[in-house]
């Protein structure tokens, strides 16, 4: 079984108000930091990247077959070399034993001939990535995003390190003309994969493996050998992709900060573009400000939750209701064109409120609510824009903890956030982690714990020489707080109320 935390080395440079941003994506990442240095910017993309590595949404949708699929380069070619063709039927031969696939096979290593033949398919014609970033940031073209003050490109690198010998993974994305995403498959280096033998996806890789150790090239028509070669490529591929991937092939969804306002307008906007689109001649000009995609993903899944309503796997909302709502929330379907609305139910109440009507913290944290009980799962990665809106400080201390059990639980989560209150939090669920069980009051909120290699804090700081902002990652100091420069303005607030005592009492 592949043991590796699927952390994921993130560098940006030139990238919107970005200089330069260093970052290690942990299973709690907090982004903190002014306003307008990059917070958002940066959490977009990461969500543009999850979107276009999508393994488990996307792999048998057309679009990712396009980016992924072996087939589309050797169906355009249609050539396989001998040594490819020999590269492949030795690696199936090695993941073979005794007729079946051992559940045991925790690596797979690749021939050089292969794993060259996978990086030539994988990175040819591959524009995806920045297509999809793109449509997150609601753009008409990608040199937008390049920083103003800078004559460079904009830069994206991923590093990955891979269990078991921790190599070392370097793709690259680059705003130029061609704008591809050049991805590294290695050779002879034990990739960690998955193999229970028990999924259909396991099933069908033996089929073809078997098929394909079977196969004699020198002796077989090469014509027909070849597809079921590619097929196999293709099922390989769908495994390694994980492992080069890390963390970055796993669903995500991104609430933006915005998102009470769009859930309250949410029929009226829907309903106005509807009657937009039905209306003959109607067609969106130059002049048409654009939604981003990370909008119209937020939009999208609204409606969708009025069909996934009924579909609750493993309720992870029930705790912030409990704990912070003081009710529920709901989802009711509009009689006539089944259409959803969201509803919040006190405690002791027999009916229900529309969401609109109920308090700010209640519609703040509605969207995440309903993104827990019927759309997120562990593996999954969330994303949320300044939570900390609307809510007291006494909550804003709640949430951060209810964040830290969904971490607990499997939940990839990436904050922005401007609230200190959170970070004092987040300093003593870490600082926790130091403390023996028996100190820990079981069964209450306050047991909350995450490790030092789980969480990752990032503070963006604007520099006058270059002009912009730079990254860097802020660590537990002495004192056991996260040093955010928020104690600062403490300071500086301090002063000014003695400087105006001070007066006060010396006026006659």
């Amino acid at each position: 079984m592949n043991t590796d935390n699927g952390n994921i080395d993130l560098e940006v440079t030139n990238f919107g108000p970005i200089v330069e941003a260093k970052i290690n994506l942990r299973p709690l990442t907090i982004f903190v930091g002014p306003s307008n240095t990059g917070k958002s910017y940066l959490a977009i993309l990461i969500y543009a990247l999850h979107r276009f590595f999508d393994q488990g949404a996307n792999f048998l949708s057309p679009d990712y077959r396009r980016r992924f699929s072996i087939w589309q380069r050797f169906m355009s070619s249609r050539k396989l070399s001998n040594n490819t063709m020999e590269g492949i039927i030795e690696l199936a031969r090695s993941l073979t034993k005794e007729n079946k696939i051992s559940p045991s096979n925790s690596t797979i290593v690749l021939p050089e001939s292969v794993a060259k033949f996978i990086q030539s398919s994988l990175n040819k014609n591959n524009d995806g990535l920045a297509c999809e970033i793109i449509r997150c940031f609601g753009i008409s073209e990608i040199k937008s995003l390049t920083r103003k003050q800078s004559q460079c490109a904009a830069r994206i690198v991923t590093r990955r390190r891979m269990l078991p010998e921790s190599y070392p993974l370097e793709n690259t994305l680059k705003f130029t003309q061609q704008n591809k995403f050049n991805m590294i498959v290695p050779n002879g280096v034990p990739i960690p994969i998955e193999i229970n033998g028990n999924s259909r996806s396991d099933r069908n890789l033996y089929k073809i493996a078997e098929i394909v150790e079977s196969l004699n090239i020198k002796n077989n028509d090469r014509g027909s050998n070849k597809f079921a070669l590619i097929d196999f490529m293709d099922s390989i591929v769908g495994k390694i992709l994980p492992s080069l991937l890390g963390s970055l092939h796993l669903p995500a969804y991104y609430l933006p900060a915005d998102r009470t306002g769009i859930m309250h307008a949410h029929n009226v906007v829907v309903s106005a573009l509807i009657t937009a689109a039905t209306s003959a001649g109607i067609r969106p000009t130059s002049k048409t400000p654009m939604l981003t995609g990370v909008l119209a993903d937020f939009m999208d899944q609204l409606i969708e939750l009025s069909y996934e309503r009924k579909r609750i796997k493993k309720d992870l909302a029930i705790d912030i209701e409990k704990h912070m709502l003081g009710g529920s929330v709901h989802i009711q379907e509009d009689a006539i064109n089944n259409y959803p609305h969201f509803v919040y139910r006190p405690n002791s109440w027999q009916s229900n409120l529309a969401l609109a009507n109920a308090s700010s913290m209640v519609s703040e944290l509605a969207p995440i609510v309903l993104y827990l009980r019927h759309i997120v799962v562990s593996g999954n990665v969330l994303i949320v824009e300044e939570p900390e809106s609307h809510l007291h400080p006494a909550m804003q201390v709640e949430f951060i903890r209810q964040l830290s059990v969904l971490v607990n639980k499997g939940i990839r989560i990436i904050v922005t956030t401007h609230s200190e209150w959170l970070l004092e939090e987040l300093a003593n669920i870490v600082r926790r982690s130091e403390l023996p069980e028996s100190e820990l009051k079981r069964g209450a909120n306050h047991d909350v714990k995450l490790r030092p290699d789980q969480v990752g804090t990032w503070l963006f700081e604007m520099k006058n020489r270059p002009k912009g902002t730079k990254v860097k990652q802020i660590l537990l100091d002495d004192s056991g707080l996260y040093p955010s420069g928020y104690d600062e303005i403490a300071i500086d607030l301090h002063n000014d109320w003695a400087k105006i005592t001070g007066l006060l009492q010396a006026t006659p």
